[in-house]
């Protein structure tokens, strides 16, 4: 008898250190997720993913953060709790879980695999802020690149706020280092969601009124194709196209690449189609290449890309997008005049000028037909623009993440508190 007691009292103690750890969670806590918390939690527990702390001034010097949950699950770190304050009924209070300390965007080749082990790290850690869902067809049926990959959106705030913002990276293959730059912005806002203030308004107050909507690797075949090589795909079929791609690209003097450094530069999908020429605005003036290249190949037809009818797909869902911002590679600069009449025009210029104050890109004009942002210019009739980050030729090297990083770090928050 007495035994039971001591184990009845020492598992009450345990559970009262648990509870101190974990903090409290309103009973709002998220119900819409698109994956659910035991899900994210099983399948993030799973990965190997490293947790390193992210310096904000020293991205290369990093060291194992003392603050790792140990064999603590994600649903014991969030776990509700309910105190005898009245809470207000948005309110919802975050984990102590440092977003920061879980993922490590600093590795030089920064995978679709690691991108979708830190979704799933972020989303397990932070339901309440954060869902992510495969882009899929009105039908439900997932959208899935030539290589069979499905592509993720992440929904950030408050997803049933009046107004949305949409950001995406890595259109072009070689450009994969603008996903670090997303998901590095990720899980800063969602480490300093409650403690973060930009221009008088907190974040949390920035991100309760518009949902940030995000793509962070649209092209994830042609990323593994720049980064492993052919080794890159799973389709032998794939494989042999790439290589005759190739074949016909030396045959035409498109390049004089050997064939491991023609694919680390490969712009397009495992398609050979470039899918910032694959949108129907000024479609039929693209005349750079017309067969299945590395790069400057429009398709066959507007929009007949898996990756572009994703993209799509995703804006036309949203109920009131306010922007678009599409993140490439290289050049610091930022196009935005795509021959929109006004009051496009000037919203536009606004963006665009906006974006150069923050981040010391300068305004470059007219962009190339057939891209993303002409579609969301002229078709949606949103402002767009395309940020170009870098100063060198892709694929950027890893020293350019910092810079990239000290420019873009307030993006999100910029543009939340003046859209």
């Amino acid at each position: 008898m007495f035994r039971k007691f001591i184990l009845y009292l020492t598992g009450f103690c345990f559970a009262l250190l648990l509870l101190s750890f974990s903090g409290c969670q309103s009973e709002q806590a998220d119900t819409y997720s698109s994956v659910s918390i035991e899900e994210s939690s099983a399948w993030a527990l799973s990965q190997e993913t490293p947790a390193l702390p992210v310096s904000g001034t020293e991205l290369s010097s990093l060291d194992e953060t003392e603050n790792t949950l140990e064999e603590t699950t994600f649903e014991e770190a969030v776990t509700e709790e309910t105190s005898g304050e009245e809470i207000p009924s948005q309110t919802t209070t975050l984990p102590e879980i440092d977003a920061e300390t879980l993922i490590n965007c600093s590795t030089t080749l920064y995978t679709y695999d690691q991108m979708e082990a830190d979704l799933h790290t972020l989303t397990a850690a932070y339901p309440s802020i954060l869902q992510m869902t495969t882009i899929s067809n009105a039908d439900g049926t997932e959208i899935l690149t030539a290589d069979g990959r499905p592509i993720y959106v992440a929904y950030f705030g408050n997803r049933n706020a009046s107004q949305q913002i949409f950001i995406c990276a890595a259109t072009h293959a070689r450009e994969y280092m603008t996903t670090q730059l997303v998901m590095r912005q990720l899980a800063h806002y969602c480490a300093t969601y409650e403690t973060g203030s930009y221009n008088g308004l907190s974040y949390r107050e920035i991100f309760d009124r518009t949902c940030f909507v995000i793509v962070p690797m649209v092209n994830p075949d042609g990323v593994s194709i720049s980064q492993l090589g052919l080794e890159g795909l799973h389709s032998e079929a794939l494989q042999t196209q790439i290589q005759n791609i190739y074949n016909a690209d030396m045959a035409a003097g498109y390049t004089s690449y050997d064939f491991a450094t023609y694919l680390t530069r490969w712009k397009a999908n495992a398609n050979g189609v470039d899918l910032n020429r694959n949108y129907s605005p000024g479609w039929e003036s693209v005349t750079d290449r017309l067969t299945p290249s590395a790069d400057f190949f429009k398709g066959n037809t507007p929009g007949d890309q898996p990756e572009a009818q994703a993209l799509m797909t995703v804006m036309n869902g949203l109920s009131n997008p306010r922007l678009a911002l599409s993140y490439h590679s290289y050049g610091a600069l930022v196009y935005w005049q795509y021959g929109q009449p006004e009051p496009l025009w000037s919203a536009n210029e606004q963006l665009a000028t906006a974006i150069s104050d923050l981040t010391g890109y300068y305004l470059a004009g007219y962009s190339n037909e057939a891209g993303f942002s002409n579609w969301c210019v002229l078709e949606k009739g949103i402002p767009s623009v395309t940020v170009e980050t870098g100063t060198v030729p892709t694929p950027l090297p890893l020293d350019q993440l910092e810079p990239l990083w000290q420019q873009n770090q307030d993006m999100w928050v910029m543009l939340g508190s003046v859209y």
